[in-house]
């Protein structure tokens, strides 16, 4: 499919979408245009070698699983 193709057939999925699901495809939008950013690249890279840092040094880290958990 072509470019302009594929921005008709997304915009005529997202016309039937409700609000909030609008709103999270634009944050994914935002998101796909951010992790292509040189400066959220080098954040990215600065926050796990300092998270690897940590764990080497025994810090404990909390899992996702138990994060989603106190979010319910």
């Amino acid at each position: 499919m072509q470019g302009a193709a594929l921005k008709d057939k997304l915009i005529k999925e997202i016309k039937d979408l409700p609000d909030r699901k609008v709103g999270e495809v634009i944050d994914f939008v935002a998101y796909l245009k951010l992790k292509e950013d040189d400066w959220f690249i080098s954040y990215v890279n600065q926050r796990g070698k300092l998270a690897k840092a940590q764990k080497k040094a025994g810090a404990k880290f909390t899992k996702l699983e138990e994060l989603q958990e106190s979010y319910k």
